[in-house]
């Protein structure tokens, strides 16, 4: 009997501790942002590309209009040697261009099948106009000074991308 109530008690725990959690920790400049009052959007896409697939995850971060935080987690899967040298290449030379931007973080890591592009851009705190110096101001999603989310998500879903918001577990 006694064994009954410590595994109710474990797994009650267990859902009380995973209920409690917060949004995804995000980290910018090394530092933790709380993300706590912002709406978190998920978004994502798949597909396929020759001898091989991509995984394409974004995590958005906004209050009301204004894109705070975009996460983004690129990831090709390939057996092919070629492949993967190919695309961790390209992510290195679109990452230089950012070199030095605070606020602008990134990764690229090679795995055995896989070369993933991890992105992190904090809008709060980012200098607008250097981005915007690397990017040009055409077609981007800053609109006087300020990212907005709409943008970002109307252009995401010209690729096919989807998004939803995640309702964080509270008690």
């Amino acid at each position: 009997m006694k064994t009954k109530i410590w595994f109710l008690v474990l797994v009650v725990m267990a859902l009380f501790l995973s209920g409690c959690e917060q949004n995804e920790e995000v980290i910018s400049n090394g530092k933790k942002v709380n993300t706590n009052k912002m709406v978190h959007y998920h978004c994502a896409r798949n597909g396929s590309i020759d001898d091989g697939d991509i995984s394409l995850q974004y995590e958005l971060y906004a209050t009301g209009e204004v894109l705070n935080i975009l996460k983004s987690e690129e990831k090709v899967i390939s057996a092919n040697e070629e492949i993967l040298t190919e695309y961790e290449e390209a992510y290195r030379k679109i990452h230089a261009h950012y070199e030095g931007l605070e606020y602008y973080d990134t990764e690229v890591i090679r795995g055995d099948t896989t070369v993933t592009s991890k992105i992190t851009i904090n809008y709060d705190k980012i200098n607008i106009q250097k981005l915007l110096e690397i990017e040009g101001a055409e077609g981007n999603i800053i609109e006087n000074g300020v990212a907005k989310v709409d943008k970002w998500k109307e252009f995401a879903k010209k690729f096919g991308t989807s998004c939803k918001t995640v309702e964080e577990d509270s008690f």
